[in-house]
């Protein structure tokens, strides 16, 4: 792949945008562009990395009822997320009312009992199953909807998402570094597009961009070809 405009090659490559695919979620970071019927299907989202966005857990949450949902993240609880919603309510800052939105959020998903928090860093030794573990041993047969926003650690999971990647119908992804990692990631794309399209694939703006122009941070949806 060429370094120079790794991004252009990922679309040639990897992308079949589909119409059915809608925006869950943030308008700006923290939406993911997902088809309905792969909410509607799935019996799990395993969210890792929330931080004070629950937007795109919430809107799974209502779209699909029966969903069960494992939001993955050690920096948030529901003192800390109340706790930061008040300051900048107190200080007047930007968005405060979203962040107040968020929290009550996050608390009512965490009340229903459909939705459970897991405070730990994913990683290595600790993975996406290792979390889910801890909620359930009831998911070998279950339609998982997999979403990884964890600045930069989702590299430490790609061997266990393919190892295990049966068991998931659909992975939203942000991915980041690429300006040293993206033959990882197309090693892992290349893999994956046996049975996964790439529906959807944005530049999250927010992350920088290379000597050459190119995204470090991308954003993208694979859904199981049906």
């Amino acid at each position: 792949m060429n370094n120079n405009n790794y991004l252009e090659v990922i679309r040639k490559d990897f992308l079949v945008e589909s119409e059915s695919a809608f925006r869950f979620g943030s308008i700006k970071d923290g939406g993911y562009f997902v088809s309905p019927r792969n909410i509607i299907e799935a019996d799990i989202l395993f969210s890792g990395g929330i931080s004070s966005n629950t937007e795109f857990e919430y809107d799974v949450f209502r779209f699909n009822k029966n969903i069960s949902i494992v939001m993955v993240d050690p920096t948030v609880s529901q003192a800390k997320l109340l706790l930061k919603a008040i300051m900048r309510i107190s200080f007047f800052k930007k968005e405060k009312l979203r962040y107040l939105i968020n929290t009550l959020v996050f608390i009512l998903m965490l009340r229903s009992g459909r939705a459970w928090h897991v405070k730990k860093w994913l990683s290595l030794k600790n993975g996406i199953f290792d979390c889910m573990k801890e909620i359930s041993n009831d998911f070998k047969t279950k339609k998982i909807l997999l979403k990884l926003d964890i600045e930069g650690s989702e590299y430490d999971l790609l061997d266990e998402i393919l190892i295990n990647i049966n068991l998931f119908d659909c992975m939203v992804f942000e991915f980041h570094d690429l300006d040293t990692k993206y033959l990882i990631l197309q090693e892992f794309l290349n893999k994956c597009s046996v049975n996964f399209d790439m529906i959807h694939l944005e530049v999250n703006p927010s992350g920088g961009f290379s000597k050459f122009g190119q995204p470090k941070v991308i954003e993208f949806t694979l859904e199981r070809r049906v």
